[in-house]
């Protein structure tokens, strides 16, 4: 009875072991300096969505990802093949990228459930309509945080470039100064 107990616990131990060792992550994560490494894939959830990141002392340092309008591409990684290691993501943005204000994003182009091997795979996200964002230093920074269906991931930074501006309609306009002024 004894053995059979061993054997038990034996068993769930190896399994626990299993789910721990199961990570994936999106790259250039938040507060990671070069490389992504199993050991920076974290645990988000709605309390902690970026995991133990500091937000507040990384967001500025972090390496950030340029968006084309409101549509951006990053890195999957996975360090376990199978649905533990899947490289398919959700994602949520926090346009004022303090961490605390997350609304839905779109993943157009997103990873694998269940991939046969570690790997990466690029994807591609899109913000809302309409969103501005507003954090960090220069004001055009956003949060983007990932979580695979495993439930492993982490944060991005992303920033959103200058409006382009109508040529059309600034060309109106200096044609209208040029006509009033007479010259």
């Amino acid at each position: 009875m004894f053995a059979k107990f061993i054997l038990a616990a034996a068993l769930m131990v190896f399994c626990l072991s299993l789910q721990v060792s199961a990570h994936a992550g999106v790259s250039p994560a938040l507060g990671v300096k070069g490389t992504l490494q199993r050991s920076d894939v974290q645990r988000p959830s709605k309390a902690k969505p970026c995991g133990n990141v500091n937000i507040a002392q990384t967001l500025n340092n972090s390496t950030a990802i340029a968006m084309t309008g409101t549509t951006f591409t990053a890195n999957v990684t996975n360090f376990n093949p199978g649905q533990d290691g899947s490289r398919k993501v959700s994602a949520e943005v926090d346009s004022t990228a303090v961490g605390k204000t997350f609304v839905a994003a779109t993943v157009s182009k997103n990873g694998d459930p269940a991939p046969t091997s570690d790997g990466t795979q690029q994807i591609t996200v899109e913000l809302p309509t309409g969103t501005k964002c507003t954090g960090g230093d220069a004001k055009d920074l956003c949060l983007v945080s990932f979580t695979t269906s495993a439930g492993f991931g982490n944060c991005v930074v992303v920033k959103q470039g200058a409006a382009k501006r109508d040529v059309r309609a600034v060309g109106s306009r200096a044609a209208r100064a040029f006509r009033s002024d007479g010259s």
